[in-house]
């Protein structure tokens, strides 16, 4: 029998203290709802270029833990997480596979403006 379960996916942007500019954003999707065994992606989205993105996991009850960085346009895997920075650095996807109902939380991406 397979389980659905929904993984909330909602970006951050960090800013340092003072910041002149602040870059728009978007991420897509909002939400998914995915059943056992498959095959989810993220991304979030950025007018202007970072070298880095950070993509952390937030289970509800608890606090974010940190996945992996995307700093290269090769995938960067930890485990079941994949992460990708693309279009040179305006955008990054993470993919999570063989998705299990203990995955079922927030995914943010970060990126450092400094």
């Amino acid at each position: 029998m397979s389980h659905t379960h929904i993984l909330h996916y909602y970006p951050i942007l960090l800013f340092p203290q003072v910041s002149c500019c602040e870059a728009q954003m978007a991420q897509s999707p909002e939400s998914l709802l995915i059943g056992e065994g498959e095959v989810s992606t993220m991304s979030c989205y950025f007018t202007t270029t970072y070298q880095a993105f950070q993509w952390y996991q937030q289970l509800p009850g608890r606090e974010p833990t940190h996945l992996l960085t995307a700093n290269s346009e090769k995938n960067v895997a930890e485990g079941q997480f994949t992460g990708e920075r693309l279009e040179k650095g305006k955008r990054s996807s993470l993919h999570i596979t063989d998705s299990q109902l203990g995955d079922s939380g927030s995914y943010l991406c970060a990126v450092d403006t400094q």
